[in-house]
């Protein structure tokens, strides 16, 4: 899945704010681009927390969330101290995945894109073929909620 210009599909979005540590940069303080990775995880993460979707609810509900694609789209670089706005946009599908699409702004400059999809598996790595129930419950209760294009 490319990342979309313009949303195709309904989505729920978080957005969280960091500012790029100065570990995170090279010598030219610009930030490695291994770090947009961790970055999109933030927002991830903060977004599993707004929509009850984060790990820990994973757990519980004997699943595992594996990362099958992700990919990033360099546009401009960060640096150290950057204040970054980092969007995570869930979108609606009816396959037994998550497909995110991400944003890094700095201001007004749009830094990086990318997405990834993670699907659903079985503690010991069986794929599932369809979606876990507390998914399709958690849908259930975000009908309102669902940013339409």
């Amino acid at each position: 899945m490319k990342t979309p210009t313009k949303p195709l599909r309904p989505y729920l979005e978080e957005t969280t704010r960091l500012r790029v540590r100065y570990q995170e940069v090279d010598l030219m303080r610009i930030v490695w681009h291994g770090h947009y990775v961790a970055y999109f995880e933030d927002a991830r993460r903060a977004f599993g927390r707004r929509y009850g979707i984060d790990y820990p609810v994973f757990r519980t509900q004997d699943v595992a969330v594996p990362v099958v694609n992700l990919w990033l789209d360099y546009k401009l670089p960060a640096r150290f101290n950057d204040e970054l706005k980092v969007k995570a946009r869930l979108y609606k599908t009816d396959a037994a995945k998550l497909e995110f699409a991400y944003e890094i702004h700095c201001g007004r400059k749009l830094l990086v894109t990318g997405g990834s999809v993670q699907v659903f598996t079985r503690p010991d790595g069986e794929l599932l073929l369809t979606s876990p129930p507390f998914l399709e419950e958690l849908y259930r209760q975000w009908e309102g909620l669902w940013i339409r294009p």
